[in-house]
């Protein structure tokens, strides 16, 4: 396939760099800047690049799994693979996971898989007890099957751009989260201005509670808003650098797994307030707040001292 001076040079450079960008502190140097505009343009071209040939190429993604069966299915050796085919390695990580879990539903099926985890209950709970709830587990049961091969809700099957799919996903856990309040019964609103510190209101017997929400997207959440940047933004500008959660500007903090939509609900003036400055902006491992986990509660309990 003929390509241009442009196009040789793109790929020249991620050649070149490949192993940088897959290693832990990227130089991205004045040459790149000069070909993509930015880190970030630079990663979205990679990724482009890989989705296209796992779209169009139809053996692909069949030597990329006999490459990964040949290391064992050792997780350190995804580096070694993606650098081999000019994949970013979280990239091919991902598609990995994806692809893995998606064969398990060949060999584990559902109806297999609901008569197992029916045992286990049978075998754990009274006999009297498992006869009463045995119809509702049976339901809940074939209803979780589907999000094992998924791994939750499925994210970004359209491969739009990575950039903005971070604010769509930001947007996605607002929404989740509002939807889930109006299910359990509160009266919930988003609010549309996002320029402001809150992105929701309840109303509870005539109490309007602010809520600031963020999504995880891993196992830990900071208590801080992220700086702002990208292309021509300072991000060590003061009004760039990212701001302490506070009960000046939100009653309550959730955290919301995107991609099964657990919610946390944190009280911010309770919880939040007395972190010190600085390690607010530290990450907090989600496991350690177990306390506010599906705690819906803690609304009426915010109510209550507003």
């Amino acid at each position: 396939m003929l390509m241009n001076r442009k196009t040789r040079e793109l790929l020249k450079y991620l050649e070149n760099n490949i192993v940088n960008l897959n290693s832990p502190n990227f130089n991205f140097c004045p040459k790149g800047l000069v070909l993509f505009g930015s880190l970030q343009n630079f990663k979205d071209y990679v990724d482009l690049l890989f989705i296209n040939k796992v779209i169009y190429v139809k053996k692909y993604k069949e030597e990329l799994t006999v490459e990964l069966e040949k290391e064992n299915y050792i997780k350190t050796s995804i580096e070694k693979i993606a650098n081999k085919y000019w994949i970013r390695k979280s990239t091919l990580k991902e598609f990995y996971s994806k692809e893995i879990l998606l064969n398990i539903k060949e060999v584990c099926k559902s109806e297999e898989y609901t008569n197992h985890t029916l045992d286990y209950f049978r075998q754990t709970l009274n006999t009297r007890i498992f006869s009463f709830v045995r119809t509702d587990l049976k339901k809940t049961i074939k209803k979780q099957y589907d999000f094992i091969h998924t791994n939750g809700f499925p994210e970004n099957t359209m491969n739009i751009n990575r950039g903005v799919m971070t604010a769509n996903a930001g947007d996605s856990a607002q929404l989740l989260f509002v939807s889930r309040a109006i299910l359990i019964g509160f009266n919930c609103s988003n609010v549309d201005v996002r320029s402001s510190r809150y992105d929701s209101i309840i109303d509870f017997n005539g109490k309007l509670l602010r809520i600031q929400v963020k999504g995880l997207s891993d196992a830990s959440i900071s208590f801080k808003d992220r700086d702002r940047g990208g292309q021509g933004i300072d991000y060590k500008h003061e009004r760039n650098v990212g701001k302490r959660i506070s009960s000046q500007e939100c009653d309550i903090y959730v955290a919301v797994d995107r991609r099964f939509g657990t919610c946390y609900i944190i009280p911010v003036k309770k919880f939040i307030d007395p972190i010190s400055d600085d390690i607010i902006g530290k990450p907090i491992n989600i496991s350690s707040l177990d306390i506010y986990k599906e705690n819906w509660t803690i609304i009426e309990e915010v109510a209550k001292h507003y």
